[in-house]
């Protein structure tokens, strides 16, 4: 249960002062929730049954911010904390299957948590009369059960991207989702086509950040597919190959599940072989291959994660991991220098985690052997940036200046420099001022 010394000073204060103007409030949703599994709350939200004008007459005295009136939401500033106090409401007719035509006022608390989501989201708490918990949100938090308030399909067709949030709350938290609520998922799944790209995509990065996506992502992949239609064709596909165990969706589930939650790499597990089902052969003995199924990959994923509307960056990031996964990495120093310079420190070290990602994937025949060779590469390239080498012109200790002076004009500057630059990235020349300038008057 919650202890009120859990809760913020600020919070037992608002609840005080509406409950002394005579007004019902409580601590409700999100950070009940929190609360009750130990996790310090990211914001706290309360409820009352006062109206927005009277709870801004019950916080004269502080900072009034109507932030969502029309939700009947005002933002009181107590000791430099903003604290959220929303109105009890009840929302009718969500003919967009997102948004409510019309938010009322409700008489009483009960009526207010009946309207949100899940029971895991509709419990209320008071720092006097503890829990108030009509859909017994907390048993199905000691369960680990994500179920609905009320009727699964009532609750999805009023909004369809909590579909998507109920698969983040089961992947964040490792809870199943219950039978009748994942059905509903399932049949109810293709109106996530009437949600904004960026809303899904929000709620998609955040799944795929959580720690426990295996069974949430094999079990409701028909759900993923919606707005990534092209895993469709990866769901079954057998791979006919003794380096993989599995089939193609299979196998990029295994390979999300062994990369760190970072948000490029885990997206360049999930696209890494998308592309594969387009480009299946099969040789003269059975043996399946996938040619040029990496640049297919890297396509597909720029093209979904661009309607999507994730960031530039992010999408650049994850197209290059994609491209290159398949591609050898030579544990030879001045090969690895050669693929610094070409990707940055920052996405050759990634581009390592995926590729032994991938390794950790397939047929456990070859794993130890490749996954050690990676890790040589690894501690190979760990030296080599340690070393801090030139990997641009401009870490020469020479500039077009020093060539200008030696006589050299227009184009010449650059093809001198760039002679020099592959002299010391090859090692054949110290990057060390004196040693450059002389090979640069020999050049010459």
């Amino acid at each position: 249960m919650i202890k009120p010394d859990k809760i913020p000073s600020q919070i037992k204060q608002a609840i005080r002062l509406l409950n002394e103007h005579g007004f019902e409030a409580y601590l409700v949703g999100g950070s009940v929730r929190d609360l009750l599994c130990n996790k310090k709350p990211v914001d706290y939200d309360l409820t009352t049954s006062a109206r927005p004008e009277q709870i801004s007459q019950v916080f004269a005295g502080f900072q009034v911010i109507p932030i969502g009136l029309n939700f009947g939401t005002v933002s009181v500033i107590i000791e430099q904390m903003p604290v959220d106090i929303t109105t009890y409401r009840i929302e009718t007719e969500y003919t967009d299957f997102r948004h409510p035509n019309q938010v009322s006022f409700a008489a009483n608390l009960n009526a207010d948590l009946a309207r949100r989501d899940f029971t895991i989201n509709a419990i209320a708490f008071h720092p006097d009369r503890g829990l108030i918990d009509p859909f017994s949100g907390y048993q199905d938090l000691k369960n680990k059960i994500i179920r609905t308030v009320g009727q699964p399909q009532e609750r999805f067709t009023e909004d369809a991207l909590r579909i998507l949030r109920a698969l983040r709350f089961a992947a964040s938290f490792g809870f199943s989702v219950e039978p009748q609520t994942a059905k509903s998922m399932h049949q109810l799944g293709y109106l996530l086509s009437n949600i904004s790209h960026e809303r899904i995509q929000n709620e998609f990065r955040e799944i795929m950040l959580s720690p426990d996506l295996s069974s949430i992502l094999f079990d409701f992949r028909d759900v993923f597919a919606i707005f990534i239609p092209q895993l469709t064709a990866t769901f079954d596909f057998l791979q006919h190959n003794p380096y993989h165990e599995y089939d193609v969706f299979r196998h990029t589930i295994e390979v999300i599940c062994n990369t760190p939650p970072e948000l490029d790499v885990r997206l360049a597990a999930l696209y890494h072989d998308i592309g594969k089902p387009a480009t299946f052969s099969m040789d003269s003995d059975g043996i399946g291959h996938f040619y040029q199924h990496p640049k297919i990959s890297a396509k597909i994923a720029r093209n979904n994660m661009q309607e999507l509307k994730f960031e530039k960056k992010l999408i650049d990031t994850v197209e290059t991991l994609v491209l290159y996964h398949d591609s050898p990495l030579e544990s030879d120093q001045i090969i690895l220098k050669r693929c610094l310079r070409k990707f940055g420190p920052d996405i050759l070290n990634k581009l390592i985690t995926l590729k032994k990602a991938d390794i950790a994937g397939k047929s456990k025949a070859i794993q130890f052997e490749q996954i050690n060779y990676l890790n040589q590469v690894s501690l190979l390239l760990g030296k080599i940036i340690k070393s801090k080498p030139a990997l641009q012109i401009t870490d020469l200790e020479i500039d077009g200046y020093d060539v200008m002076a030696l006589g050299l004009k227009g184009p010449q500057i650059g093809q001198a420099l760039n002679q020099i630059f592959d002299l010391v990235l090859t090692e054949k020349l110290e990057n060390k001022r004196e040693s450059l300038l002389k090979a640069l008057k020999n050049m010459i």
